[in-house]
Order: structure tokens, then sequence, then C-alpha cells
């Protein structure tokens, strides 16, 4: 008795392990249909029901946020996964999002542009992120653009912005009162917020969401 008692036992574990096994496996090609890079994702240690978060807007997304000048050589952005760093300023706190850094560091020399069609929800002065902008995309997705040097023109709260639009410069503003700059080289700092049934903004990971759109929009330029 104990003998088929045990032997249940390991095959209900199995069939559990097997149908968890096929939900992975039926997930990821909801994914993979989507257009979105699994095998990106499972590279930078992003497990399939985290990937979940970001399917919803997945589609909205067109455009590498920072681009460069028509006149200027082939433009090479740098950036890494940087995701919950430790960070000082304003107290401790986890870096909530990836910085791109341009070949030189010069105000007002890199375009900004909108990662996908959206509203604008926020924009102005935040001592964290200097001049910002955050534009919400269709499928839901909270688009967060810091450290502006400017802006392109006088955004306000509802304005509509189409993938590809400039939205201002790259700087250096933020970490002090209004108009503070020069405290960190010049860099965008992105962050993307959904919001979930306990939270308003839940952050995620922008780096494999970069890693894609630098990879199908090489040469992007104003």
């Amino acid at each position: 008795m104990k003998k088929w008692m045990l032997m249940l036992c390991i095959l209900l574990f199995f069939d559990v392990q097997m149908v968890g096994g096929m939900r992975d496996h039926i997930s990821l090609e909801v994914y993979r249909k989507a257009g979105m890079p699994v095998e990106l994702f499972q590279k930078v240690g992003m497990k399939s029901e985290d990937m979940e978060c970001y399917l919803n807007f997945w589609d909205d997304l067109k455009y590498f946020p920072v681009a460069g000048r028509q006149e200027g050589p082939k433009e090479s952005f740098y950036f890494q996964d940087t995701w919950l760093e430790e960070r000082n300023y304003g107290g401790e706190r986890a870096h909530e999002g990836c910085d791109i850094f341009g070949k030189y560091d010069r105000r007002e020399y890199y375009p900004v542009v909108s990662m996908t069609d959206g509203i604008v929800e926020t924009v102005g002065w935040l001592p964290l992120g200097g001049w910002r902008i955050g534009i919400r995309s269709p499928g839901g997705g909270f688009f967060y653009y810091a450290h502006l040097s400017s802006y392109e023109k006088q955004f306000q709260v509802g304005d509509t912005v189409n993938a590809g639009e400039i939205l201002g410069f790259l700087g250096d503003t933020g970490y002090g009162g209004e108009g503070t700059r020069g405290k960190f080289p010049c860099h965008l700092h992105v962050g993307i917020y959904i919001e979930t049934r306990t939270e308003l903004e839940y952050a995620l990971n922008p780096y494999p969401v970069l890693l894609f759109l630098q990879d199908r929009q090489k040469n992007f330029f104003y």
C-alpha cells in the first residue's frame, strides 16, 4: 500500500511539472508571436511571468529614445543593465531605469524622441529627474524620460505625442532645485512603469527594451 501511495505521489509530481512546463512553453510562444525577443529577456535573467508585464505595450514600441544628428558621423549610444543598483541622492534608493550616454558629453546635442505614441501625463521639473516628461502609451506603458537639457516645445499634460517625435534634448539637469545642471555627465534616464492591481507605478527594467530597439533602429538621425 505504501509503495502504491509513493508511486502515486511521484506521478502527481511529474504531472504538475509537465503542466507547468507546458504553460511556460505556451507563454513563450505568445511572447514570440507578439514580437518579443524571448531569448534576450532570458539572457538578462527574466522569468516568463515577468515578461508578461511588457506584453500589453510591446506593440507600441517604435523608436530608440536617443537619435544621432544628420550632420554628424554615425552615432553609437551606450547603456548598461544597472537595474536596481544603489543610488544615494535623496536617500538610499534603487535605480529604477536605464541610463543612455552618447559619444559626446554635450547638452542640446542629441535629440530625445518618444519611443511610442501616447499622451503626456507629466512634464516639468523634478529635483531627482531634472527636466522630465512622462508619456502613457496606448497599451498602458508609462515611459519616463529624465535629465533633459530642454524641451522641443512647450508640452502640456494631455498633449498627444507621436512615436519618433522629438521631446527635447539629452542633458544633465537634476539633483537639485529648478535649473540645476552639471552634477553628472549628460545622459538620458529612461524609466518604464505599468499600473497593476496593487501598484499605480510598478517599475520594469528598460534594458531589454532598449537592446531590442537599438538593434531594430540602428541608424536614426535628425
